[in-house]
């Protein structure tokens, strides 16, 4: 009993934190600190790590890099705030390394996505019998429904639309299942009308046509026709999903509405307008996050002349919303193109298997609308989805 527990006990309690980790933010704290003090006491079974030229090398030098401009510059105990979300990664990495079956891994994850979409679909139904109309074209309404925001919401239901994609070809007895599952949690995606994630999933299926998929030119042509009219008829059929892309019944007006209505119209130009700052230097930004903070504060102040939206953005105190211009603002060019390079390393790394390219490119598209290293959630997921990239190189070359 004591050796199956010593044996397999870490892994129930890495899959614990996996499940519980789309529904708490305490238990999987509590669960990573003892699988933390298991392997500290256990050090003897981790693997030594492989110093060789790949990806994480680069996420590994943006740390170093802004960790030490951060203490030439006097910023660290503020800027750690933002720099645990790596340090949270890299340690996540060192602890979930006893992991052996990616199979299994992938499992819990998409079970865990699936629960949390199941139960999301569960309230959405008690609203809708409630009141019978559903509110997705209102970010702030739409939250209360989800069991997580809609653009995370969203982004983990397309991780886990090609999880079960890969699971229908691999698990063959069960392939119908996971036909069912993929199937569920698009449907999800075009309710809750999650923009990013429909974007995501038609860029995805053009990459998997024109690279993976062998027919010939002609045909490859008119699928890709197919899927773009589809798309746009999505766009413009769904009224929930028309609202959501600001679409209206001219190029004029829709600007105007997606103006008022998407803030990162907002952020990201005032993003531009604090780089013309004195203060910026190209090579290495800003000297910390608290300069950053208040710059946007102060843009917002200036800029939104409707009161109830200034009020809004001051109150939100919104963050850049786009992780390679948050690099770019703390560390200059120099941490923008190394986390260019990461993203070009990782999918040179990952080119010939679809799904993981289809696992970078969402990270990659979802980074440029998100600040995930800024939460806890998103640097676990992460952690995760990394580490199954690495354990299936690793897996490649034994």
């Amino acid at each position: 009993m004591l050796n199956t527990l010593k044996k397999n006990g870490f892994e129930y309690l890495a899959y614990g934190l996996i499940l519980s980790l789309f529904f708490s933010k305490a238990i999987p704290n509590i669960i990573l600190a003892v699988l933390s003090l298991w392997t500290i006491i256990d050090f003897r079974s981790i693997q030594k790590p492989k110093f060789s030229f790949s990806s994480s090398n680069f996420l590994l030098a943006i740390l170093i890099f802004l960790s030490f401009k951060s203490l030439l510059f006097g910023t660290i105990i503020y800027d750690l705030k933002v720099y645990k979300g790596l340090l949270l990664i890299f340690w996540f990495s060192i602890v979930f390394q006893r992991i052996k079956s990616t199979d299994k891994l992938k499992t819990v994850i998409l079970c865990a996505i699936t629960l949390v979409v199941v139960s999301s679909l569960f309230l959405i139904a008690l609203y809708y019998f409630k009141n019978k109309n559903l509110p997705f074209s209102n970010t702030a309404e739409v939250n209360q429904l989800l069991l997580l925001e809609r653009p995370y919401i969203g982004f983990i239901a397309v991780l886990g639309i090609f999880l079960a994609i890969e699971k229908a070809i691999s698990d063959q007895p069960l392939k119908k299942i996971w036909i069912i599952n993929g199937l569920i949690l698009f449907l999800f995606i075009v309710l809750i009308s999650a923009r990013i994630s429909i974007i995501t999933i038609f860029i995805l299926a053009a990459v998997y046509l024109m690279f993976y998929f062998k027919i010939s030119k002609l045909r490859k042509a008119l699928i890709l026709i197919s899927l773009t009219i589809g798309f746009v008829l999505l766009i413009f059929t769904n009224k929930n999903i028309s609202e959501r892309f600001f679409i209206k019944s001219n190029f004029s007006e829709s600007l105007k509405t997606a103006s008022d209505y998407e803030p990162r119209i907002v952020i990201w130009d005032c993003a531009y307008q604090m780089t013309k700052e004195s203060d910026f230097k190209i090579l290495i930004g800003f000297e910390g996050y608290q300069r950053i903070g208040e710059l946007f504060l102060n843009c917002y102040s200036s800029k939104i002349e409707n009161e109830s939206k200034r009020e809004y953005f001051l109150s939100e105190k919104f963050n850049s919303h786009n992780q390679f211009i948050d690099f770019y603002l703390i560390g200059g060019i120099t941490t923008f193109l190394l986390f260019v390079a990461f993203f070009v390393k990782l999918i040179s790394e990952s080119k010939f298997d679809f799904f993981k390219v289809a696992t970078v490119v969402s990270f990659l598209l979802f980074f440029i609308v998100e600040n995930i290293f800024y939460r806890q959630f998103g640097c676990y997921l992460f952690g995760i989805f990394i580490l199954i990239l690495a354990h299936n190189k690793i897996n490649e070359e034994n």
